[in-house]
């Protein structure tokens, strides 16, 4: 298994839109809007909703006192705070698609 990066999904991009005329600038500029669009939305509190794909949402994560796993407080509880964390739950057709 591989690591895709920002650089090597925009290439993937580029090789679909190339015969439609897209440059490869083009098609890095595709990618960022779609992300920074994405990230718009996800900042505004909305849900994005990507059919097929997957979804993305803003949770609310509750304060709790946990153990820590390491550092000078062994045993002791400690409090972490209440934060917002993004939530992905893939789609159908992307849970078909890791199936294999």
């Amino acid at each position: 298994m591989r690591t895709l990066r920002k650089s090597d999904v925009s290439a993937r991009i580029y090789e679909r839109l190339e015969r439609l005329g897209f440059s490869r600038t083009q098609s890095e500029a595709a990618l960022n809007a779609v992300l920074a669009s994405v990230q718009d939305a996800l900042a505004e509190g909305d849900r994005v909703v990507l059919t097929g794909f997957g979804s993305f949402e803003v949770r609310q994560i509750k304060e709790r006192r946990v153990r820590p796993i390491r550092g000078g407080q062994a045993g002791d509880l400690v409090t972490v705070p209440a934060h917002k964390r993004v939530g992905f739950t893939a789609g159908a057709e992307l849970n078909k698609a890791a199936q294999g």
